[in-house]
């Protein structure tokens, strides 16, 4: 007797390989109307991003001139220029508040900005051996682009913050 075939979609569809043009073109689509919608968002985002990458970079850099003045018993300076949107860390040797090469000790620098964050005003920073303030209360402000404001601050005991 002839045994009757039952209708099996998949069993057609299991040795096809590959993908059709039509589901290419769709995904295609989707990844395009996609990345039209996030790169307006990643354009503004980044200014910000780059703002707080420097601000952390210099909080992070003022706490370890402070570490490396209280371990090397010696005082700590960082100068900033604020036209190359620089820095410099160093052990102050000869007590002067700027670097010299030869005397001084390079602890890091000069250290550059990330794109676009300027230094817009900075005085030079300092830490004693027990790790306060040598220079007062200073202030460091970055800013970006779209004209977003930072600042780290340092007071006379040497407690750094980021406002």
């Amino acid at each position: 007797m002839h045994k009757k075939r039952s209708f099996c979609f998949w069993k057609k569809l299991k040795n096809r390989k590959g993908f059709t043009m039509t589901e290419v073109v769709v995904v295609l689509s989707l990844l395009g109307i996609l990345t039209a919608i996030a790169i307006p968002s990643f354009i503004s985002w980044l200014p910000r991003h780059r703002l707080q990458t420097s601000t952390r970079q210099i909080y992070d850099d003022l706490n370890l001139a402070k570490i490396r003045a209280v371990r090397a018993n010696i005082d700590s300076c960082i100068t900033f220029n604020v036209g190359n949107d620089n820095y410099t860390v160093f052990l102050d040797v000869n007590g002067d508040s700027t670097y010299t090469n030869g005397v001084d000790t390079l602890i890091k620098g000069p250290v550059w900005l990330e794109n676009g964050v300027n230094i817009t005003a900075a005085n030079t920073c300092g830490f004693n051996n027990r790790g306060m303030s040598t220079a007062g209360v200073t202030q460091v402000s970055l800013t970006n682009p779209t004209g977003v404001v930072t600042n780290v601050n340092v007071n006379t005991v040497g407690n750094i913050t980021v406002s």
